[in-house]
């Protein structure tokens, strides 16, 4: 009687050793965190996504954090998936430039970001909050350096 049991509890404990490990290495790519100003009570709302990752031939260290940066912030730029949240900047505004050095993330927006339209939060508390997101989400990052239009946005943010 014994001898019956063992293989299909041997079946059974290999089924389940195979679920969980599925469940560990199937997952669709890396967890970020998003935060938007709700448009109600001017509070931060945390959002979570997963992006896919880049899976490149380069790996650099500063190549391969600005390939995450760089798709972590074209995510931002599309503004909240959350109900009666706040974009932070103008409908429109995109990364032309995103790249990593020492340390710091170098990203030039689009003019759109000048034009203050939409529901978007203010220019400066957008910057601040863009900032706020790149550094949860990258702690290597230990500087964030925001252009528009050929020039630099808020020092000291």
């Amino acid at each position: 009687m014994v001898h019956e049991r063992i293989p299909a509890l041997l079946a059974a404990a290999v089924f389940v050793l195979s679920c969980a490990l599925w469940g560990v290495y199937r997952q669709p790519g890396r967890r970020y965190v998003f935060l938007f100003c709700s448009a109600d009570s001017g509070r931060l709302v945390q959002e979570n996504r997963w992006l896919t990752s880049d899976t490149s031939a380069d790996t650099s260290a500063d190549s391969s954090a600005a390939s995450e940066c760089a798709a972590y912030v074209d995510e931002l730029l599309l503004g909240p998936c959350v109900e009666r949240c706040r974009p932070l900047f103008s409908p429109g505004t995109r990364a032309l430039s995103c790249f990593v050095r020492e340390g710091t993330l170098y990203v030039e927006l689009s003019d759109e970001l000048m034009s203050e339209s939409g529901d978007a939060v203010a220019i400066r508390d957008g910057v601040e909050l863009f900032t706020k997101n790149v550094r949860r989400n990258f702690p290597r990052i230990k500087q964030v350096e925001l252009f528009a239009d050929g020039k630099k946005m808020f020092d000291g943010v």
